[in-house]
């Protein structure tokens, strides 16, 4: 993900960091427990097994408990409402499938 800021071109330059291994880091969004939806600067080159890879530099200030509850009650709500959704559609697919049976094989 890109930094989006409403700054200059130069000025937003000038705020991405750079990683040991020379390229300009990429802001990206933790979604961990411990930091749902802080965003960090990475390397590009992140998950590689090298130590230079390694860079990271938090963006955004440390969320305090109740804001990371929320948002972690938000996201296990929203994993829910997707699984049900998916379970739907799957009985959609199954019923439209049943139906074009009968009126394919008709007798």
């Amino acid at each position: 993900m890109k930094m989006e800021l409403e700054q200059d071109e130069s000025e937003t330059t000038n705020m991405i960091p750079v990683c040991n291994c020379g390229l300009r880091a990429e802001m990206r969004t933790s979604w961990t427990k411990a930091n749902p939806g802080r965003r960090v600067f990475g390397c590009p080159n992140f998950g590689k097994k090298t130590r230079k890879f390694r860079f990271f530099k938090w963006f955004d200030p440390e969320i305090d408990d109740r804001p990371r509850v929320v948002i972690l009650g938000l996201l296990k709500s929203k994993g829910a409402v997707e699984k049900a959704r998916k379970k739907e559609r799957a009985i959609w697919v199954i019923f439209l499938a049943f139906l074009a049976y009968l009126a394919f094989f008709r007798v």
